[in-house]
């Protein structure tokens, strides 16, 4: 009897000794597979290489041909990270580019909801996994396994035997559970250890970073330190960032820019004015601020912007003053040209803002200058000797224009309408800035003429222009032209009657543009009585008989006969007509108005009469 039992238990016993060995042998297998990740783990540092290695140790455990892994991100979808194929070895690049757990995917939704692995037999009769996916990979029977670390499903591994059936046992699946728990015990780890080595070559990165910047802070401090121009300042920024820098105004005028030699450009690379009305574009520059003082204005080919321009604000005294542009030539924008730009930024707004204020100080010193000129409050010889340092040459002989300013803008200042009255002039006669000086009402420039000339004919029209240019911003009523100064001794006199006239037209309400102080000639004596209305009544009476009878032709021709001084031939060159022609209609304004227009008490009437008029507005 006992013989009989033992001899049945016998094979039992041997039957559960061979499933532990087994069982033993395979997880023996597991922990040598994992020997052989983590000595790989040692020399990878990808964190997709050491999940293409999972996956690929998983399959030759289980006598499967494919495996992919994917992994969990921050917004809890699955997306693929690694793949192995035995036929065609790292497959990553195609699993990347799949997700898990997506809509008519139930498979991969139930491995994640369980936590548990998920077997199909026969994939092309099981309604769970998503159809198309199958057969694009030609999978006929499929495990899925998840990677739990603390209760978290962090991510999936997947293996099946291309286009092949194949029978995964209950010790399979058991054995791929073992191996996923510990492969998120070494994915929890590696991806630790990723996240370290990221933080630590970030802390290497923003050590760079701050060396780097220090460096930078260090030659733009000698550099300003040293009394560098903006322009150096501007050819320093690009040798650090080894790319274009540009330095812009408000209006987008190029005040400044420098590229590495070895770029070869002749020219600045700027934002375009078609570029800069793109909404993206206008939007990018809207969006300067303390806060945000850099952004990158993207490539944008359609408007045949090929690079990309990092723009900085530039800020002085509170106000936006330009910006500072580095381009995209030769290398690509870094985070630390954004950093170079914003301390290139405040030093160059420092440096502007230094030249302003050295500007203003010498443009009040010159204005001093001119003031002593103007009032006689200096020694004539002191004038001459002090006028080389204010860029005044008292040699040549010069002209006062004086601009009336009707009521001012609001927003203009007093400094601020002296410098645009400055600059334009400079700009129209093509000089260097010319001295000027602000009175109340009024801003009085000082023109140097060309010394072998007198007033040349076309400085009316250059003053005219000035004056139509700035009349918007400063209002201005009328502009007057002085006589010659060629002399300290001139100037006081200059100025004298340039009120005369200023006033003279105010009495008229005049506005009509440029006077000349000369041109007035015997009409300033008369207006000086302040008899104003008899002289606009004598006016008036004078050319009143002509005016009833003409069209306007015998007028036009005498006022041009005024202004040939009496000269038939030059009044008929100016007219276009025949010398006769002239004659002929002469002698109806002789007739009309009772008088000789020829004799010189006639002329002397006459172009009193008219001035009297143009002044009048008549």
């Amino acid at each position: 009897m006992r013989e009989t039992t033992a001899n049945a238990v016998a094979p039992r016993l041997r039957a559960v000794h061979a499933s532990r060995s087994a069982a033993s042998h395979r997880e023996r297998e597991v922990i040598a597979a994992f020997s052989e990740i983590t000595t790989e783990a040692i020399t990878t540092t990808r964190l997709e290489d050491l999940l293409g290695l999972l996956g690929k140790q998983l399959c030759h455990l289980l006598g499967v041909t494919r495996c992919s892994v994917y992994l969990r991100h921050e917004d809890d979808r699955f997306r693929g990270a690694a793949g192995y194929c035995e036929h065609e070895g790292d497959i990553s690049a195609a699993v990347q580019t799949q997700e898990a757990g997506i809509r008519g995917d139930r498979f991969s939704r139930e491995v994640i909801e369980t936590a548990a692995p998920v077997l199909i037999d026969d994939v092309r009769r099981d309604p769970r996994p998503h159809r198309r996916t199958m057969e694009h990979w030609r999978v006929r029977a499929m495990l899925g396994v998840p990677l739990v670390f603390d209760g978290k499903v962090i991510g999936l591994i997947f293996v099946d035997n291309v286009e092949q059936e194949h029978v995964y046992t209950d010790e399979d699946v058991a054995l791929a559970e073992l191996f996923a728990r510990l492969g998120a015990l070494f994915l929890r780890q590696a991806m630790l250890n990723a996240h370290l080595k990221r933080k630590a070559a970030e802390v290497v990165r923003q050590k760079n970073m701050l060396a780097h910047l220090a460096d930078v802070h260090q030659k733009l401090t000698n550099a300003v330190l040293d009394g560098a121009s903006i322009q150096t300042v501007v050819t320093l920024l690009g040798e650090l960032s080894a790319k274009p820098v540009v330095l812009y105004n408000e209006d987008f005028q190029v005040l400044a820019w420098s590229a590495p030699p070895g770029l070869k450009m002749t020219e600045p690379p700027v934002l375009a004015p078609r570029v800069r009305e793109l909404p993206s574009v206008r939007g990018t520059l809207a969006g300067l601020s303390a806060s945000c003082p850099s952004a990158v204005v993207p490539r944008t080919l359609a408007v045949g912007l090929g690079r990309r321009h990092l723009m900085c604000r530039l800020v002085i005294e509170g106000q936006p003053s330009g910006y500072v542009g580095i381009v995209e030539v030769g290398r690509s924008l870094e985070h630390r040209d954004s950093k170079l730009a914003e301390h290139g930024a405040t030093v160059l707004s420092l440096q502007i803002l230094s030249e302003r204020r050295q500007a203003e100080a010498e443009g009040q010193a010159r204005e001093d200058y001119l003031s002593d000129l103007l009032h006689n409050t200096r020694d004539a010889e002191q004038l001459v000797r002090r006028s080389p340092q204010f860029g005044i040459d008292l040699t040549r002989p010069h002209v006062l224009v004086r601009f009336s300013l009707g009521k001012a803008d609001q927003h203009v200042s007093v400094s601020a309408g002296r410098r645009l009255v400055i600059q334009q002039l400079a700009a129209a006669l093509g000089e260097s800035d010319p001295a000027a000086v602000s009175l109340p009402g009024a801003v009085i420039a000082l023109v140097p003429l060309s010394r072998d000339r007198a007033v040349p004919e076309s400085l009316r029209d250059t003053i005219a222009g000035v004056r139509e240019t700035l009349s918007p911003v400063l209002n201005i009523h009328t502009a007057v032209i002085s006589a010659v100064c060629r002399a300290p001794e001139d100037f006081p006199m200059a100025h004298k009657e340039l009120r005369e006239v200023e006033e003279l037209a105010r009495s008229f309400d005049w506005g009509g543009g440029v006077l000349t102080a000369d041109e007035l000639g015997l009409f300033r004596v008369v207006a000086a009585s302040g008899r104003v209305k008899e002289a606009v009544h004598f006016a008036h009476g004078f050319i009143g008989p002509l005016r009833a009878e003409d069209d306007g032709t015998l007028l036009d021709t005498w006022r041009a006969f005024v202004r040939a001084e009496g000269k038939v031939q030059a009044t008929a060159t100016e007219l276009g007509v025949h010398e006769n022609t002239i004659r002929y209609r002469l002698g109806k304004i002789r007739k009309l108005v009772q008088r000789d227009p020829a004799t010189l008490d006639g002329l002397l009437q006459a172009r009193l009469a008219f001035q009297i008029l143009d002044l009048a507005g008549w």
